[in-house]
C-alpha cells in the first residue's frame, strides 16, 4: 500500500475505519458463500488440513538438519519441520521457516536454532530455541500463533503479531531489534525471571550474559543491511498473503458490486485491514466461511 503524502484536507470525506468496513462486508461474503460454493470450501479445508505447520525453505549454500536423536543430513528445499527438528546453516548460507502459511523465520549465515515446540490445540504456541548466530522472525496475527518465544541461553524474545531481530553475537551478548511491534525481552538466570523490558518499534536492547539482572536499556534501532533486506521481504511475503487471499474472493466479487454496492476501493480496505490484523474475522461466523480468511 502506498503511503499518504502531503496534509489531508480538514473538508475530505472520511473514510469508514477497518472494523466498521469488516462489520459491513465480511457478512455479505458470507451470504453468497452460503449460496453456492461451500462444496468448493469443504474441498479447500480438506486439502489445507494436510499441509505442513512448518515448512523448510533452503535460500542459499548449505543447509543442514537434524531430527531429534538423529545425525545432521542435507535439508532439501521445501521439506516438511516437526517439533524438536534442528536446522543449522553454514558460512554464505540461509534458510527460512515457513509458519503456517503466513508467518517467517529467516535464518542467517552460521545459525543454528531448534523447533522445540510448535503446539495447535485450544491456542497455538511455537517456541524456537536459537543456540547461535541471527534470526529474523515475522510472526502475523492471522496466522493464529497465540504464543511465540525466541529462547537463546540467557533470553526469552516473545510475541504475537510483529517482526524482529535475534542476533547472537561472538562474545555472547544478544541484540534483540523490533521491526514493527513490540517484544516482550525476559533474562533468565538459573531458571528464574531476573529483568524484563517491553522493547517497542524501532527500538533495541543489548543483553550482556554476564550481568542478566540488570534491566537493559532501549536504544534506538540499527537498521543494518540484514534488516532492511528483511523488511523489504516482509513486504513481499504480505503481497503474496494478499494475492492468494483476494484470488479466494474474487470468484464473488462481481455480485457483491452488483447486488450490495461495494466498491473496489472497499474490497481493497478490507483485505488490507484484515491483514494488518485491523480487525478479525467475527467469532460466531460459519467455520466454513471463516477458512476462507485462514491459512493455517
Amino acid at each position: 500500500m502506498a503511503k499518504e503524502s502531503g496534509k489531508k484536507d480538514s473538508k475530505s470525506k472520511k473514510k469508514e475505519k477497518p472494523k466498521d468496513l469488516g462489520k459491513k462486508i465480511l457478512p455479505i461474503i458470507f451470504i453468497i458463500i452460503v449460496i453456492g460454493i461451500i462444496g468448493i470450501v469443504l474441498i479447500t479445508m480438506e486439502q489445507e488440513s494436510v499441509s505442513a505447520k512448518a515448512q523448510l525453505i533452503v535460500d542459499s549454500g548449505t543447509v543442514q538438519i537434524k531430527h531429534e536423536g538423529e545425525a545432521w543430513i542435507s535439508a532439501e528445499d521445501g521439506m516438511e519441520l516437526f517439533e524438536s527438528d534442528s536446522i543449522k546453516t553454514e558460512e554464505n548460507s540461509s534458510a527460512s521457516i515457513i509458519l503456517f502459511k503466513t508467518s517467517i523465520i529467516r535464518i542467517d549465515s552460521n545459525t543454528e536454532l531448534t523447533l522445540r515446540e510448535i503446539i495447535q490445540q485450544e491456542e497455538t504456541n511455537v517456541i524456537i530455541e536459537q543456540d547461535s548466530g541471527r534470526t529474523w522472525n515475522t510472526i502475523q496475527k492471522m496466522s493464529g500463533i497465540d504464543n511465540y518465544e525466541v529462547q537463546t541461553p540467557t533470553t526469552v524474545a516473545s510475541v504475537r503479531g510483529t517482526s524482529f531481530d535475534v542476533y547472537i553475537l561472538a562474545n555472547g551478548n544478544i541484540v534483540v531489534t523490533v521491526g514493527n511491534g513490540t517484544v516482550n525481552v525476559t533474562n533468565y538466570e538459573n531458571g528464574e525471571v531476573v529483568s524484563s523490558i517491553e522493547v517497542p518499534q524501532n527500538l533495541l536492547v543489548s543483553i550482556d550474559p554476564d550481568n542478566l539482572s540488570k534491566i537493559p536499556e532501549l536504544e534506538p534501532a540499527e537498521f543494518d543491511e540484514w534488516i532492511l533486506e528483511n523488511l523489504q521481504k516482509d513486504d513481499e511475503f504480505r503481497g503474496n498473503i494478499r494475492t492468494e487471499l483476494y484470488s479466494r474472493i474474487e470468484p464473488f466479487i462481481p455480485e457483491l458490486k452488483e447486488t450490495y454496492g461495494v466498491t473496489d476501493e472497499e474490497l481493497e480496505v478490507l483485505i488490507d485491514s484484515y491483514l494488518s490484523g485491523d480487525f478479525e474475522i467475527p467469532s460466531d461466523a460459519p467455520d466454513w466461511a471463516k477458512k476462507l480468511f485462514e491459512f493455517s
